[in-house]
């Protein structure tokens, strides 16, 4: 197998990555969309802790958000280097900015009353 056919296997790996990692985003994000309606008006830790109620099923869809954003990072590290580690960072984004948001909403529902 010569050069250009590894790199077009290379480059055919991509796309099943870029899909596990649009996957394991979606999900990751969708979780947490189920963890807010579960503590609609309580703070939800940000990086460490545990919110006051955590459905059973959020852990799964958690693994299985973070088991595609690993498989990502294993399809892009033959371009991207250990950089691609950088992939499931970004992918937790929309996750952390909904955080964000319900945490200062609830602040302010707070804060209001």
């Amino acid at each position: 197998m010569g050069p250009a056919a590894c790199a077009e296997l290379n480059r055919m790996a991509l796309l099943p990555g870029s899909l596990a990692w649009l996957a394991g985003t979606v999900m990751f994000t969708v979780t947490f969309q189920q963890l807010r309606k579960a503590n609609r008006d309580e703070r939800i830790p940000l990086l460490l802790g545990h919110p006051t109620r955590h459905p059973g099923k959020i852990f799964l869809y958690r693994a299985v958000a973070l088991v595609l954003l690993m498989l990502s990072f294993y399809a892009w590290s033959d371009v991207l280097g250990y950089w691609a580690i950088g992939l499931i960072f970004i992918g937790a984004i929309p996750a952390v900015a909904l955080n964000i948001r319900h945490n200062r909403q609830v602040q302010t529902l707070a804060g209001g009353s």
